[in-house]
């Protein structure tokens, strides 16, 4: 998707049956990584948590993408915005491995840079 262009993705979603795959695929995507952090979570590489919520927080999300809410106030482009909750999952995820370090406060640009904050 990071390929894609905002009209491009538009005409995705604003044309009902490739809007209708999109969902279709959506809540897929949205039960699958439910399954995921369930197994994660009973291997130890996740930390225990509520994982029927976080694949709701991935549906939601995906649907704000979808609706372009998402996208209109990042200025992230649907890829971008998938890669993001994937860092943002990953990481809240994480078993953490015995570090009590408070996560870093770096700063991603849409473009991707990191920096630190001002």
């Amino acid at each position: 998707m990071r390929r894609h262009s905002h009209a491009f993705y538009d005409d995705i979603v604003g044309y009902e049956p490739t809007a209708q795959i999109y969902r279709t695929n959506s809540a897929a995507a949205a039960r699958r990584v439910h399954e995921l952090i369930e197994e994660g979570v009973q291997t130890g590489a996740f930390r225990a948590l509520n994982g029927h919520f976080a694949a709701h927080v991935v549906a939601v999300t995906i649907d704000a993408v979808q609706s372009g809410i998402l996208l209109e106030r990042t200025g992230l482009t649907a890829g971008d915005a998938f890669s993001e909750l994937g860092d943002l999952l990953l990481d809240g995820l994480s078993a953490g491995q015995g570090t009590s370090e408070p996560p870093s406060m770096a700063v991603r640009s849409p473009g991707g840079q990191v920096s630190a904050p001002r």
